[in-house]
């Protein structure tokens, strides 16, 4: 198990949870009418990660407006992924305010992505002997992992140390580039090797090493005993460029030149009147009143708010609502263990409302993709079995789910409710759970 060292730099892709986030909770609004979902979803990460790690020095970077260096090298480098949705692009310009307010220094670096700097960053604290703690859910952030760069993955709990990137993917992190460059990477477009998927991957570097082992001794190949070994150094050599090519757009950059080094992103006490402001105009009304009793986030390693924080490079320059229900106590169950969890609340509950959702209107064709619960107004869950989009997170499966909460749903004794009872009752029918 992976230990995280006491005091560690924080260095969160904001840029992946906030698309993560997006697809993970519902779509939230408050009472203008205007998108909190994504937004939420971010910042409840972001202060479970500063309380429970407390460090003195962290930073949130996300990727700046405009192309990279990666485009210039493939025109088609994330070309097949569509336009961001504009009830998420409404949300990006308050959630820096709310990063900034939140006493984080926020990054966006033209020409990079958010995982240059990561990297960029990353080595620079290693180099001065900072232990390095990185939040994402990027896979191909492991290439930056040693003993003293961590990932972790909020949103499912997983930590990865150098043991367990080997344990996830097979290949050690310096191995990571050569995976990635040989099988490609469907969510950047990456083109990788035709005919090369994780396992042909996972023992060609295995059984020899990276691309330039591969490429310089490709009579060995043959010798290795997967299916295809035999055909596999004339596919490499019919191929060179493009393996090449990848390996250049799989690699994070770690010589960005920025700014500020690690040792200046310190983490600052919240300024109190600009969250509120921002808490109350978006109506997360429980943040609100923890900001007012001074609860909201208590760093203790922070320095005192002067001032707001003046860390943004980036190339881009949204009378308080009604009040509305809180969120903080909406739940996104991704294992069984918390599923489990809530099935016993429920139990517990005098009555409990229940939802389905679908892909599809229709009932004979539609699928089920997710299920809802809810024991009162704004304390919710939401169990993701079918989700499908950029960097999903690890779910449970539709089966297991329903296999759980049969016993629960069957129980004529336990109070529930719902829109369309018959709908839904059509619905999980049709799966024969």
């Amino acid at each position: 198990m992976v230990q995280i060292p006491e005091n560690p730099l924080i260095l969160v892709d904001g840029s992946s949870y906030l698309y993560r986030a997006y697809h993970a909770f519902p779509p939230l609004t408050n009472s203008a009418g205007e998108p909190t979902g994504a937004m939420y979803g971010v910042l409840n990460m972001l202060r479970s990660l500063i309380m429970q790690y407390q460090p003195t020095h962290a930073a949130v970077v996300f990727d700046a407006k405009g192309k990279t260096f990666r485009d210039e090298l493939f025109e088609h480098y994330k070309s097949h992924r569509p336009p961001m949705p504009d009830d998420l692009r409404a949300q990006i310009e308050p959630l820096h305010a709310m990063v900034k307010a939140m006493g984080l220094p926020l990054l966006a670096v033209s020409g990079v992505e958010a995982d240059d700097v990561i990297g960029t960053l990353a080595r620079e604290a290693e180099k001065v002997g900072r232990p390095v703690l990185i939040s994402t859910g990027d896979k191909d952030m492991a290439q930056l992992v040693t003993p003293n760069i961590t990932l972790i993955n909020t949103m499912t709990n997983t930590i990865l140390g150098p043991d367990e990137v080997v344990n996830k993917y097979g290949v050690p992190p310096e191995l990571i580039i050569d995976f990635l460059a040989l099988m490609g990477d469907s969510s950047d477009n990456i083109p990788g090797v035709p005919g090369v998927g994780e396992k042909t991957a996972q023992a060609l570097l295995q059984g020899l090493g990276g691309l330039d082992t591969l490429y310089a001794e490709p009579e060995k190949i043959a010798g290795l005993t997967f299916r295809g070994a035999k055909t596999m150094a004339g596919k490499l050599a019919q191929n060179k460029d493009v393996a090449y090519l990848s390996y250049k757009l799989a690699t994070i950059k770690t010589d960005v030149e920025l700014e500020l080094t690690c040792e200046q992103l310190e983490v600052q006490q919240p300024i109190a009147d600009e969250l509120l402001g921002l808490f109350k105009k978006y109506e997360f009304k429980r943040w609100t009143a923890d900001v007012e009793s001074g609860k909201w986030l208590q760093a203790k390693g922070a320095k005192p708010a002067a001032k707001p924080q003046e860390t943004v490079v980036i190339d881009e320059s949204p009378s308080e609502p009604a009040a509305a229900l809180s969120y903080e106590n909406y739940v996104t169950i991704l294992d069984d263990v918390t599923l489990e969890s809530w099935i016993e609340k429920l139990k517990k509950a005098p009555v409990f409302a229940f939802d389905t959702e679908t892909d599809s209107l229709d009932n004979i064709a539609a699928n089920l993709v997710g299920l809802s619960f809810a024991i009162e107004p704004g304390v919710a869950a939401y169990v993701p079995v079918a989700h499908d989009y950029l960097d999903a997170p690890d779910q449970i499966s539709r089966q297991r789910a329903l296999e759980l909460l049969k016993p629960l749903l069957e129980d004529e004794k336990v109070r529930k409710v719902g829109a369309k009872p018959q709908v839904r009752s059509r619905r999980l029918a049709k799966l024969r759970y």
